[in-house]
């Protein structure tokens, strides 16, 4: 199912949203978390990392609360996905017409995605595979990479790991080179976690 919009924030929430089930502190916790009902109410979390958006009939909040990694997905109505597509982003209003579509969603599904990342021993067991291999088991190249240290950035699941290859890249190479052919042949030397990744990435799990 194709992901037509996609936003990824890394900011703090500056606007007061719909607080049911916050603490009366503001700040946010796993037990009050749970206990939301729609989007806005999550929203009104305050989060360093954020990250939105919306398939033909699926809404993806993605946030962190604590050490914690949640995400939140919503149905969306044909009109809701409409309208949403249809948000001009130079609107002056854009953000008011945003928050109006989206807060009110009622929440479907709400993961905690820690649970979701690789233990020591599960990167330590890619070490000795070739980039080949990697991929064929999910891992997707795109994130950046580091030629001098063949250190490459790469998503397996809602995260990015730091890959690095045991190889090199020729000089008259780099100009042209392309991440996911060139590590085919290598060999993983390490494999360590880094951050988030694309979290809002749920493609195979809407498709069924």
């Amino acid at each position: 199912m194709k992901k037509v919009v996609s936003v990824v924030l890394a900011l703090l929430m500056a606007s007061v949203m719909l607080a049911g089930c916050a603490n009366a502190g503001g700040a946010g916790s796993a037990a009050s978390v749970d206990s939301c009902k729609t989007i806005g109410e999550l929203r009104a979390f305050e989060s360093d990392t954020e990250q939105s958006a919306f398939y033909e009939d699926v809404y993806v909040y993605v946030f962190e609360q604590g050490d914690t990694y949640y995400r939140a997905t919503a149905m969306l109505s044909a009109e809701t996905s409409a309208a949403l597509w249809d948000l001009d982003f130079s609107d002056e209003d854009y953000d008011a017409k945003y928050d109006e579509l989206v807060n009110p969603l009622a929440i479907d599904k709400l993961e905690e995605l820690n649970s979701q990342i690789l233990s020591q021993d599960e990167m330590d067991a890619f070490v000795g595979k070739t980039g080949q291999e990697l991929l064929d088991a999910g891992w997707t190249t795109g994130y950046g990479y580091n030629l001098d240290s063949m250190e490459f950035w790469m998503n397996y699941g809602p995260f990015t790991y730091a890959v690095v290859f045991d190889g090199e890249i020729a000089e008259e190479d780099v100009e042209d080179f392309d991440d996911e052919e060139g590590i085919k042949d290598f060999t993983v030397k390490s494999v360590s976690f880094m951050s988030l990744g694309d979290a809002t990435n749920i493609e195979v799990e809407t498709e069924e």
